[in-house]
């Protein structure tokens, strides 16, 4: 491995690792820099073993200090929140093999997206996987769905200006260290 391979896996770790640790920050709910660590190490990290494994090591890092300090890392809905990042890494996986700014908008808005239609709906059924009532109290039918859709907006919200913002920090603070920083960097 060349020292240019060594600075730039460093450099991508760091990114991946600060924009985790802001997980710790108080902030809004859903506005995490979670699909900007996966959208990130789809799109730079070449080893295909690290590419899938170091973000998720990340996130559940994060997860299990968050569980320890705050009782909030793990909830009922945990399984679902990490199918919809396995779904956010592939979408990453298959958009970001060639990175641009059009590829990269549309795989924040796609993620943010299927993110957002998928927990929504797992919180209108099943009833069973939701021990809260006042959460998981739909009714099952196209009404319920779409109360529990609407309920989700603001998430939504939150969750689509988070993964604008912390793709644009991360990716943009990328492509300056790449292109103004270190000129050893030829990715």
């Amino acid at each position: 491995m060349s020292k240019s391979e060594i600075k730039t896996g460093l450099i991508i770790g760091s990114l991946i690792i600060l924009a985790a640790l802001s997980r710790l920050v108080d902030h809004p709910m859903n506005f995490t820099p979670m699909t900007a660590i996966l959208l990130f190490s789809t799109a730079y990290i070449t080893n295909k073993w690290l590419k899938l494994i170091f973000p998720f090591a990340t996130i559940l890092f994060t997860d299990m200090v968050l569980e320890a300090v705050t009782d909030f890392g793990f909830h009922s809905g945990s399984s679902l929140v990490y199918l919809g990042y396995a779904l956010i890494f592939g979408i990453g996986y298959l958009l970001l093999q060639k990175v641009n700014v059009g590829r990269t908008i549309t795989a924040v808005f796609l993620s943010s997206t299927v993110f957002y239609l998928l927990t929504n709906f797992a919180f209108f059924y099943p009833e069973s996987a939701v021990p809260n009532p006042a959460i998981g109290a739909y009714p099952h039918n196209f009404s319920g769905v779409i109360a529990s859709y609407q309920a989700g907006l603001p998430f939504f919200r939150n969750m689509l200006v988070g993964d604008l913002t912390f793709t644009t920090i991360v990716f943009g603070s990328y492509y300056l260290i790449r292109n103004f920083g270190l000129k050893t960097i030829n990715n």
